[in-house]
């Protein structure tokens, strides 16, 4: 491979991983600045609207026309239930960022990795190794760590974030479910098409959740809003797909892994430059736990090479 193509994947690479990693400050932004004109649970649903109508042109390509109508019934079941791991994670992520900060969410939420190899492990029968098993134990220490370290922005005002950073873990051990369940999925489909077909389930998925919640369908949003909805929609959950499926061609999957790790510490750095995030040496510490936890547990034995876990589908 010539440099000047690797070098095109690495910034495929590099500018879907910020897209992903910007989820997390420009959600907190907006609970902070709109939280009272906005239903999370409507505008969510709207979100997964964009990133569908967005998403469409290229799911219906002729080659992924031809693949869906050749697709095996039990096919659809998976797609179901991926859509239904993605619609969670969604809405755990999104409403966890009303009542925690972006760096805390982020770190929670990109443990993902740590139970991607559990679920692996019970469901699936794979190995499990001292060194993952000494990932997850520093992983874990981490996360029990986190949760009791102080932090802030300008938008907590002292607040507990103690809800809020538990919601994210949550999203994280969703996604990892989800990446379990999707592994069969995503050797046989276009991922833009897969992306896709999961998000339009995730419209009619989240229906429910509109109606539980009492949640306003009201379309009279501020600018700033539908800034955010389209923003989300277009960018983390369409665009960036695309170019990390770009980055693949250029790139070993094993090397675009490693980005995983630049999402969460993008995450922190943007939250400190742009939400005031207070990031303390407790707080600070309890992500280098987590984060060589996941390093860790992704290393694969004799080689070093981390494993690919981005949590890339969802942004």
């Amino acid at each position: 491979m010539t440099p000047s193509l690797r070098t095109r994947g690495l910034l495929c690479g590099l500018a879907a991983t910020l897209m992903w990693a910007s989820v997390y400050p420009a959600s907190r932004f907006l609970f902070g600045r709109e939280a009272e004109n906005f239903d999370e649970w409507f505008v969510a649903w709207l979100r997964n609207a964009v990133a569908v109508l967005f998403l469409l042109p290229f799911a219906c390509r002729k080659n992924n026309l031809l693949q869906m109508k050749s697709s095996r019934r039990g096919d659809w079941k998976i797609f179901l239930l991926l859509a239904l791991c993605a619609a969670a994670e969604d809405l755990l992520l999104f409403v966890s960022l009303k009542y925690t900060t972006a760096a805390r969410a982020s770190v929670m939420a990109n443990t993902s990795p740590i139970f991607t190899v559990l679920f692996a492990f019970f469901l699936l029968k794979e190995p499990l190794t001292r060194q993952k098993i000494s990932g997850a134990l520093l992983g874990f220490a981490g996360i029990v760590f986190a949760f009791f370290v102080r932090g802030g922005d300008v938008f907590s005002s002292g607040a507990s974030l103690f809800g809020g950073d538990l919601l994210a873990l949550f999203s994280g051990v969703v996604w990892a479910l989800f990446t379990v369940a999707g592994n069969e999925v995503a050797e046989k489909y276009d991922g833009l098409f897969t992306v896709a077909v999961m998000r339009f389930f995730g419209l009619f998925l989240l229906i429910p959740v509109l109606i539980v919640f009492k949640s306003p369908v009201s379309f009279d949003l501020p600018l700033l809003v539908w800034i955010g909805i389209v923003y989300l929609g277009c960018g983390p959950s369409g665009l960036a797909v695309g170019l990390w499926r770009q980055a693949l061609k250029y790139l070993p999957a094993g090397e675009l892994g490693a980005f995983g790790y630049v999402s969460a510490l993008s995450a922190v750095v943007f939250s400190v430059i742009f939400l005031g995030e207070k990031v303390t040496w407790g707080f600070a510490a309890a992500a280098a736990l987590i984060i060589s936890g996941v390093s860790l547990m992704l290393r694969r034995g004799g080689e070093g090479t981390p494993a690919p876990a981005s949590r890339s589908g969802n942004g």
